[in-house]
């Protein structure tokens, strides 16, 4: 059965409005349907009884590696042939991974297609860059949304967040018909675009906040260090920042300073944050103390070395997954491109970690009063990415930036257009952004490719 949210997330924003109404009448939680709340029961199961957990993982990896046998790339070559005495009962799941090989990003963007082990119907196609400007493509399910739903709300409760609160969202994708915001009365938020937000805007938000009562705020850490400084320098009533109950930072470094600017300027808001990733193969809450804890049930982690070994505590090692969702694209060992250290294990044996190095980091563009703008909107999902091969952001002036385009061979003069307007929609008011189309983009010396040419003397650069 498939959850209203579900069912009305795959309609256009307009479209999804025209439910708002009477969907909301319903009790919120017959809105999520039953996978939501299944999975909120395995949440609270989970922190209580320490054997069903350890049993279940091992339930669901068993059932991961039955699905990926039916996928053609997890039948070549024999690499995954220790998948059938898992399924057989000879070898332990715990015991096969470490014979299992690392799937690389670029394994799966080359072939995502092959590892599709359900009906197509049943999937749909996504893709991510991060920092790098390479994209990634793989399937995702599509009533994914509720369970995914569960554990951020889950994650969220720490700050007082019920299920059906209202809140706002700063975000960088484009709105309908470009709007500066768009109320979404079927998920009960204020979606405000983060490239809109000026000295000249801030009263208009501050105050929609305000009458709408709305006391918890979701968005990118850059984002609200300068509304911080925005409503510190404000000359209208801000007070409404102490109503402010939950503050829900989120896809980028999130650190001492960060939380400390943000107490400070909602001194009666928790904060709450989670790291987790478009591939939907990872999500972990984090502590008072800036260490990670994945949810054992969402996703199998394992921090390993170059070798495959597994690190010490103390040790940085790259986080590698295991999807335990039942997708129709299972992910076996999936090399996430990320990496912590390890700080020790739960009461279940899943790694603690913290200090993430992310392929999608603090760097900014330097806009023309000299403030940051985060690279964060170019992070553009989906069909968009098909006719590049890579992009890249040179800047060498503060305001300006031009934008280096490797086209696919696919790639049309429409295609590149419609993906040029799209990333100067994504600088509004912000940067001054120029095109140019190159045969190639090559590395750093050090083998790296970022998104961010960054060549402004003591701009703030990646921090992976």
């Amino acid at each position: 059965m498939v959850s209203i949210r579900e069912f009305v997330a795959h309609l256009s924003p307009d479209k999804r409005e025209l439910l708002a109404a009477p969907a909301r009448l319903l009790p919120v939680k017959s809105r999520y349907g039953p996978i939501y709340q299944r999975t909120i029961r395995e949440i609270e199961k989970g922190r209580t009884t320490l054997s069903w957990v350890l049993d279940t993982v091992d339930e669901r990896l068993t059932e991961t590696f039955r699905t990926a046998r039916e996928a053609p790339y997890y039948t070549r070559g024999g690499h995954y042939d220790v998948l059938d005495r898992v399924t057989s009962g000879d070898v332990s799941p715990r015991d096969a991974l470490s014979e299992l090989p690392i799937l690389t990003r670029e394994d799966l963007s080359e072939h995502y297609r092959d590892m599709l082990a359900a009906p197509e119907k049943t999937v749909e196609l996504s893709a991510s860059s991060g920092t790098s400007g390479d994209p990634i493509f793989f399937l995702l399910d599509r009533n994914r949304g509720a369970r995914e739903w569960a554990y951020v709300v889950d994650s969220w409760s720490s700050t007082g967040y019920q299920l059906g609160q209202w809140r706002v969202f700063f975000r960088g994708l484009d709105l309908p018909q470009h709007r500066p915001y768009f109320v979404m009365n079927s998920t009960g938020e204020i979606v405000i675009r983060i490239q809109t937000i000026s000295p000249e805007t801030v009263r208009e938000y501050w105050e929609l906040i305000e009458k709408r009562g709305i006391k918890y705020l979701h968005g990118y850490p850059s984002t609200f260090m300068y509304l911080a400084r925005l409503l510190e320098d404000a000359d209208f009533d801000t007070s409404w920042r102490f109503k402010i109950r939950g503050v829900m930072p989120v896809s980028e470094q999130y650190g001492p300073e960060q939380r400390d600017v943000l107490q400070r300027l909602f001194p009666n808001a928790k904060q709450a944050v989670f790291y987790g990733l478009s591939e939907k193969s990872v999500f972990a809450w984090l502590d008072d103390d800036f260490v990670y804890h994945p949810y054992p049930l969402y996703g199998h982690v394992e921090l390993l070395n170059e070798d495959g070994t597994t690190v010490d505590v103390g040790e940085r090692g790259r986080i590698v997954t295991t999807t335990l969702d039942g997708r129709g694209m299972p992910l076996v060992r999936y090399d996430t491109g990320d990496s912590a250290e390890l700080i020790g294990h739960d009461e279940v044996g899943t790694p603690l970690f913290k200090n993430v190095l992310a392929r999608r980091g603090r760097e900014g563009l330097i806009k023309a009063d000299g403030q940051t703008f985060s690279t964060t909107p170019f992070n553009v999902h989906g069909h968009e990415f098909e006719c590049v091969h890579r992009f890249k952001i040179r800047q060498d002036t503060p305001g300006k930036a031009v934008l280096l385009v490797q086209p696919s061979q696919k790639a049309t003069e429409e295609d590149l257009e419609q993906f040029r307007q799209l990333m100067i929609r994504r600088t509004e008011n912000q940067v001054e952004l120029d095109f140019e189309l190159v045969d190639e983009l090559p590395a750093t010396m050090n083998g790296k490719f970022t998104l961010l040419d960054q060549r402004i003397p003591n701009a703030p650069t990646a921090w992976a």
